[in-house]
């Protein structure tokens, strides 16, 4: 891959981070030396073209943006700006979880409704809860992984695709029987059967709810979501996004080729989002994910008190990733565990050379990454985003999060 160049744009919010002159590097220059590094060392491996990263040590401020290379690959593709957008993967399904807790708040639902309640056309998941598609304990299999959802990101990458069709890849019938999970299992299909659900209720599109319950209360004006194309306008500022990782599938039975080679290397800027909907397919900047993530963690989307217990306290109650039970909270025994949309785990080696727990998420799609941590006792919030799903592995944007808090922590 040619080396990047381009254009770097650097912005800084907020009183006593504009760059002066002196021989100690402000943060915001040492933000921006993170990520020209990552880029000048991962370009090569991940494939990417542009990075960028928001820093907020409160909201409204103070805040440090921070942009390095180009939105794609071609030699007069732009530079990456506040304007850039990304898509933002399985950090959405925050959206999800929000627009069930208020409307569970509103009296439309329970969290321990049911399926079968809800989505009877679905009797072999019947009695798994709203709560358990959350946090990942359903049982049920992912359609993402599925050979035929490989074919239509190939074959028909256009394509509109209904919540339905999706879950259709995932059901049990006689000649389709995915392995069934126990314990905690990443599946997509919860979130678009809790998205149905929170549809039904409500008597509205999900992608109404979106907009009604989360993007217009938290002033999201950079964030986007659709179950359909996006608009022109949405796709002229969206990086170009590359699928990169050769990996199979997790129902490829003796891999040898992943059934995603066909894709390998393409760029999915101009594919449909409609595959990930509820479970991932909103699209916006790194301000907008560090504005919506803050509101979550400080407490300012859900009613904070609701019987038999708060509604945010049921956001972070956390299940195990190693047993999928509920834990109180993660552990250097159990690092891992996983609440309604939100993941938490040991991170870093601070406070002596132990690392400490945060709420983070990583969401990906074909071409695209975001990535958030907060650091509660710090109250800051660093978020980066860039375009390219990587060999399995190789992705290093944790790793960046971490250098950046470093050189910004107080």
């Amino acid at each position: 891959m040619k080396a990047i160049a381009g254009l770097t744009v650097l912005v800084a919010i907020g009183l006593g981070l504009a760059v002066t002159a002196r021989a100690e590097p402000s943060h915001l220059e040492k933000v921006q030396a993170v990520l020209e590094k990552y880029l000048a060392d991962r370009a090569p491996v991940e494939k990417v073209t542009g990075v960028a990263a928001y820093v907020s040590f409160g909201d409204p401020g103070p805040a440090i943006e921070a942009f390095a290379g180009k939105v794609g690959r071609g030699p007069n593709d732009a530079a990456v700006t506040q304007d850039t957008l990304f898509q933002m993967g399985s950090t959405a399904k925050s959206f999800t979880a929000a627009v069930v807790l208020k409307l569970e708040a509103a009296g439309k639902l329970s969290l321990d409704d049911t399926i079968g309640r809800w989505l009877p056309e679905y009797p072999a998941w019947k009695d798994v809860s709203i709560r358990r598609l959350l946090n990942m304990t359903s049982g049920i299999p992912t359609y993402s992984e599925t050979q035929e959802m490989s074919r239509l990101w190939a074959e028909e990458p256009q394509r509109t695709l209904a919540p339905e069709e999706l879950v259709a890849l995932a059901y049990p019938s006689d000649t389709n029987r995915l392995p069934k999970p126990a314990g905690w299992f990443y599946s997509n299909t919860g979130y678009i059967l809790a998205g149905m659900i929170a549809a039904k209720a409500a008597a509205k599109p999900f992608a109404t709810l979106v907009h009604e319950l989360v993007l217009e209360p938290h002033g999201l004006s950079s964030t986007f979501y659709s179950a359909g194309p996006y608009p022109a306008a949405v796709i002229g500022r969206l990086a170009h996004g590359y699928f990169e990782n050769p990996a199979c599938t997790e129902y490829q039975p003796k891999c040898t080729v992943t059934w995603n080679k066909p894709i390998l290397g393409r760029d999915m800027r101009e594919a449909s989002v409609s595959w990930a909907q509820a479970a991932g397919g909103a699209i916006a900047n790194a301000r907008d994910v560090t504005r919506w993530m803050r509101a979550v963690f400080e407490g300012r989307v859900v009613p904070a008190v609701m019987a038999p217990r708060g509604q945010q306290a049921e956001w972070l109650s956390l299940v195990s990733l190693k047993t999928g039970q509920p834990i109180r909270d993660v552990s250097p025994a159990d690092p891992a565990g996983f609440a309604l949309g939100l993941a938490r785990a040991i991170h870093g080696t601070t406070n002596g050379g132990k690392g400490s727990a945060q709420w983070f998420y990583e969401g990906m799609t074909l071409g695209y990454r975001t990535l958030y941590v907060w650091y509660e006792a710090e109250k800051l919030l660093i978020t980066l985003q860039t375009n390219s799903q990587p060999p399995e592995g190789e992705g290093k944007l944790g790793a960046a999060v971490e250098a950046i808090h470093e050189v910004v922590k107080r």
